[in-house]
């Protein structure tokens, strides 16, 4: 992509190399890690860069980060309607070494799947908060708690049908396990353990996050991972393919 082109809807799939993740786990610090992972952030926005590379790197392009000492190599491109981000390596910004660096590791062509690591597991892998960097860490809908789970927990009167069916499997455990902690039946109490759980660090109120859930979802398809984006519609930056 060109500089002033734009992803659709300014979201895109974010999807590292194996060896850009070590890098960043291997070579910094941690703050310098959510400077440089905050800035492949606003890529999603902007994804035309300042310097598309020849080959044998034709089709990548570059990121300054940390005050332009160091430099990412990293590919935007939209394929059928959605925006995807390809995260090679980080290199030093002097000389060529990054280069040298990118021209190894993508000698073989286009990275296998397995190859690849997705921003959200990645933020895991690296202990970086979702907040941390600027992203919702609470907008998506996960996967339903198990039908008998959700039945007993109604039928126990811990939960509402509804409610019950927006919650996931270990948010409804968190309900039922505290519904008693005051030595008799507390159905608010439950809720508000189990929101809190769904809630994690981000500061967002409990309740709302049943409201953002019921919201339609993004569904974009999502060309790496093959799936569809379970973030609600309209959410800023990058997709997001399960919890």
């Amino acid at each position: 992509m060109r500089r002033g082109d734009r992803f659709p809807d300014d979201q895109a799939e974010v999807v590292f190399s194996d060896i850009f993740v070590e890098q960043l786990e291997a070579d910094l610090s941690e703050s310098d890690r959510i400077d440089v992972l905050a800035a492949i952030i606003v890529l999603c926005e902007a994804p035309g860069g300042k310097h598309p590379l020849k080959k044998p790197l034709a089709g990548w392009n570059t990121l300054d980060v940390l005050s332009a000492q160091k430099r990412v190599i990293y590919k935007a491109s939209v394929v059928e309607g959605t925006g995807l981000i390809e995260v090679l390596c980080l290199g030093p910004r002097r000389d060529s070494e990054v280069y040298d660096m990118a021209t190894g590791v993508a000698a073989t062509g286009r990275l296998s799947d397995d190859e690849l690591t997705q921003l959200w597991d990645a933020l895991a892998i690296l202990d970086v908060a979702t907040e941390t960097i600027g992203l919702e860490g609470w907008d998506y809908r996960p996967t339903a708690a198990p039908e008998g789970l959700r039945r007993s927990a109604v039928a126990a009167g811990v939960l509402d049908d509804a409610t019950a069916a927006l919650l996931a499997r270990d948010e409804v455990l968190v309900a039922m396990e505290h519904a008693w902690d005051q030595g008799q039946l507390d159905p608010a109490l439950a809720l508000v353990a189990a929101l809190e759980r769904a809630r994690g660090s981000a500061d967002f109120g409990e309740r709302e996050i049943l409201s953002a859930r019921q919201e339609n979802r993004c569904a974009a398809e999502m060309p790496r991972a093959g799936a569809a984006c379970i973030r609600r519609q309209g959410h800023p930056g990058p997709h997001r393919a399960r919890p």
